[in-house]
C-alpha cells in the first residue's frame, strides 16, 4: 500500500491531457419554483447544472431538451439558451459557474457540447460533490474559496470518472521516457551530457529515444538540450554572473561555444544581452 513506503508522482511534459487551471465564477441552488424561467439570455461563463428533483426545460442552439432528475445540463459560455421549470414538478438543481482555457475541453471529456448539452447521470454522489462546494463557500473567505476550488475539482473529478476515456492511463511508456529523459537533462545540464547519455539514463536506444523524444517534444533532444541551457544562460547573466562562469554552469566546453551557440538561439551576443538587461 501506498502508505507502507516511499513513493512520488511527476506529472512532467506530456503526461496531462489538458491545462488543468480552472477558475471557480459562481456557484448556487436553486429550489422548487414552478415561475422559474431564466432567458432567452447569454452567459459569460460556462455552467454545469445539476437536477435532483423535478423537471424542466432546456433550450440551446434552437433545439429543446426535457430535463428532469439526475440530469447534467450543460449552459455553453456565449450562446444564447433558456431554460425554465416545469410548472407541475418544478425542478431543484445546484448550478456551478467557471471559466478558463481548457473550460471547454473538461466539458467535452464529460461527453457534453452545445450540441449535446444533457447527460443522464443519476448519481447522489453528484448532489453530495455539489453540496460539499456550497458549504465551504458560505463561509465567504479566501481560506474557504480554496476549500470550495478542492472540493470543485473533486466534483469535476467524478463527473469525468463517468466517461471510460478518462479513466486511462494518461501516460504511456514512452511519455514516461520523455519525462524521465526531461528530468534528467534539468537535473544534468551543467555537465558534459549528450544525447547518447540522455538516453542511457532512460534505458533506450538513441535512435529510438530520439524518435520519441521528438514526437512528444517537437524538438530532437540535441536542441532541446541546448535550448534549455541557454533558458538557465539568460537567467544566470540577469542575475549578474560572468559569461565564463556562465558558460560553465550550463555545461559548455568553452566561452567561445557558448558565445556562439547563445548569439544564434538569442540573436544577441551573451555580453549585448548582459548589458542590456
Amino acid at each position: 500500500m501506498m502508505n507502507d513506503t516511499t513513493y512520488h508522482f511527476d506529472f512532467g511534459f506530456g503526461s496531462v491531457p489538458i491545462d488543468t487551471s480552472l477558475s471557480l465564477i459562481n456557484f448556487g441552488f436553486q429550489d422548487r419554483d414552478e415561475k422559474h424561467r431564466q432567458g432567452p439570455l447569454t452567459k459569460a461563463e460556462h455552467v454545469l447544472q445539476y437536477i435532483s428533483k423535478g423537471k424542466g426545460t432546456l433550450c440551446v442552439k434552437s433545439r429543446t431538451y426535457t430535463v428532469q432528475a439526475g440530469d447534467l445540463f450543460y449552459l455553453p459560455k456565449n450562446l444564447l439558451l433558456s431554460y425554465h421549470s416545469d410548472a407541475s414538478d418544478p425542478y431543484v438543481y445546484y448550478w456551478v459557474g467557471f471559466d478558463g482555457a481548457s473550460a471547454v475541453k473538461f466539458v467535452e471529456r464529460m461527453g457534453l457540447t452545445p450540441d449535446n448539452p444533457v447527460k443522464p447521470l443519476y448519481d447522489d454522489r453528484i448532489t453530495e460533490a455539489y453540496a460539499r462546494i456550497g458549504a465551504a463557500l458560505e463561509k465567504n473567505n479566501f481560506a474557504s474559496y480554496t476549500e470550495g476550488m478542492g472540493e470543485f475539482y473533486k466534483l469535476f473529478a467524478l463527473l469525468l470518472s463517468f466517461e471510460e476515456e478518462n479513466a486511462k492511463s494518461v501516460q504511456t511508456v514512452s511519455m514516461r521516457c520523455v519525462n524521465q529523459a526531461i528530468l534528467y537533462i534539468r537535473n544534468n545540464f551543467s555537465s558534459d551530457i549528450n544525447v547518447t547519455a540522455i538516453a542511457d539514463a532512460v534505458g533506450l536506444g538513441r535512435n529510438w529515444f530520439s524518435t520519441i523524444f521528438r514526437k512528444y517534444t517537437g524538438l530532437p533532444p540535441v536542441q532541446y538540450l541546448m535550448r534549455y541551457r541557454i533558458d538557465q544562460a539568460q537567467k544566470m547573466l540577469r542575475q549578474g554572473m560572468s559569461v565564463t562562469e556562465t558558460a560553465i554552469g550550463c555545461g559548455f566546453d568553452s566561452p567561445a561555444n557558448f558565445s556562439v551557440q547563445f548569439k544564434k538561439l538569442t540573436g544577441v551576443s551573451p555580453v549585448s544581452y548582459k548589458n542590456y538587461k
